[in-house]
């Protein structure tokens, strides 16, 4: 099997993100989506942590693409972004992305008690 076809059936969001259409003058969106199908498709397929980091990669682009409140929370976290340019950036850029996501999943989640009336 052709490994661009193995990487695609892995990315269960793949197709809902290559074909969202962000509003017009959204470039943060636009760039998103062309650096996540940039780096699906330069991965290792056998190297097992490049394999997870595009599953997560894939889910979080997913939950952008759904939740309007964490698109607005990323495209505003992204710019603060700060990337060393002696490593690899690509590699940094998606692990930040991630790091966002986690953040803002850990905020947004909340306890809820079921009080009890007596």
């Amino acid at each position: 099997m052709n490994i661009n076809k193995q990487i695609v059936s892995m990315c269960e969001n793949f197709y809902k993100i290559i074909n969202f259409e962000p509003l017009e003058g959204d470039l943060v969106t636009e760039k998103l989506i062309r650096i996540y199908q940039e780096y699906i498709f330069n991965i290792d397929i056998n190297d097992k942590e490049a394999v997870a980091s595009v599953l997560k990669l894939d889910s979080v682009l997913g939950n952008y693409i759904n939740d309007f409140g964490f698109r607005k929370e990323l495209q505003k976290q992204i710019v603060k972004v700060h990337i060393d340019r002696s490593k690899n950036i690509l590699k940094q850029f998606i692990d930040n992305i991630i790091k966002i996501f986690n953040s803002y999943e850990e905020y947004t989640t909340r306890v809820i008690y079921i009080s009890r009336w007596i």
